[in-house]
């Protein structure tokens, strides 16, 4: 065990805490402090502790919410809460948030060290689970194969906050998502499909190693986007949009003609042109709309419902904002009054 986070909106009893964990004789790497749990839960997102004391009274954020919270999201942290006795029966439901310990007031050193000395005797046993941490790579590797990002940036985030509960050190915590990349890449080699494996740059920090495996991975799912014939399935897009320009016409209507999942549809579009689906359909209806104004006997408002646009005020903001002329500005620079 080596970091304890000590939560407490009473200094004088945060101060005495503090102070009989540290005449303890074992090592502690860092006793950190704060005086509420939301507080409490920014320090734990910075750096994971092993140990959690937490009050149960506090302002913004109460030690059982707290204890709920770090149970959903670091569920290898140990969490004892500090109560007393007319406050036990309601420190009690902490049960049900994995708390297994409690520090009834007044406590002494004594008692707090037979407390360490039991935490840190049942921390020594605190494991990974290999079976979790492979459920969640399997789950990844499901939802790049069948293209949904979002599904993928969440898995993402829970294999990051459960390896942040999982390890002791910034190290160690690396070191398990380092392992993380090499079986992504093999359960999707399995399935036919054999991305490049990069190597990531070598950083200490957690948070940016986080990041660089992000961005690896999407760079993944563009490849096998593209590797599935992306760009027919995009230019039967493109005359799809150009036959229905003047229908208000959404992404989702496109991935319902193309049989595939608007996510899909978004991602591939974008990869292949170079432009978002939406920035496409403003920039051919400002086109059309172009072509419209140089023939006199067309009315400007008439134009905005002709390709699409529910009223003139909106079209007339897109157009100067593509363009950098408004339509009437337009009309009168071809010479058109």
């Amino acid at each position: 065990m080596k970091q304890i986070l000590v939560v407490d909106d009473e200094p004088l009893i945060l101060k005495g805490l503090v102070l009989m964990i540290k005449q303890h004789p074992h090592a502690f790497e860092g006793i950190r402090t704060a005086s509420n749990g939301a507080e409490a839960l920014r320090m734990i997102e910075e750096s994971m502790p092993q140990l959690l004391f937490t009050d149960i009274r506090m302002p913004k954020m109460d030690g059982l919410e707290l204890c709920k919270q770090v149970h959903d999201k670091y569920p290898l942290i140990q969490k004892v809460i500090i109560s007393g006795y007319s406050d036990f029966s309601y420190a009690q439901q902490g049960m049900s948030f994995g708390v297994k310990e409690y520090l009834l007031k007044p406590f002494t050193p004594v008692k707090i060290h037979e407390l360490l000395n039991k935490l840190i005797a049942q921390g020594q046993h605190a494991v990974l689970s290999i079976a979790k941490y492979e459920e969640w790579v399997e789950k990844i590797v499901d939802a790049i194969w069948s293209l949904r990002i979002d599904e993928v940036e969440a898995y993402l985030e829970e294999l990051r906050l459960y390896c942040l509960s999982a390890s002791s050190s910034d190290s160690e915590f690396i070191q398990l998502l380092q392992d993380c990349l090499p079986m992504l890449m093999k359960r999707l080699s399995g399935r036919g499909f054999q991305p490049k494996l990069e190597e990531l740059a070598p950083t200490t920090d957690i948070m940016h190693y986080f990041a660089l495996l992000q961005e690896h991975i999407m760079k993944v799912i563009d490849e096998l986007a593209l590797q599935r014939g992306g760009q027919d399935l995009m230019q039967k897009a493109k005359v799809y949009m150009d036959a229905n320009l003047t229908k208000s016409l959404s992404l989702e209507d496109v991935a319902e003609y193309l049989g595939i999942t608007p996510p899909y549809l978004s991602l591939l579009f974008k990869k292949v042109f170079k432009e978002t689906f939406v920035q496409y359909r403003i920039n051919k209806r400002i086109e059309l709309a172009k072509r419209m104004l140089e023939m006199p006997h067309y009315k400007t408002n008439d134009i905005a419902y002709e390709i699409g646009y529910e009223n003139y005020p909106h079209f007339s903001r897109m157009f100067k904002k593509v363009t950098g002329l408004s339509p009437l500005e337009y009309r009168h620079m071809m010479g058109i009054k």
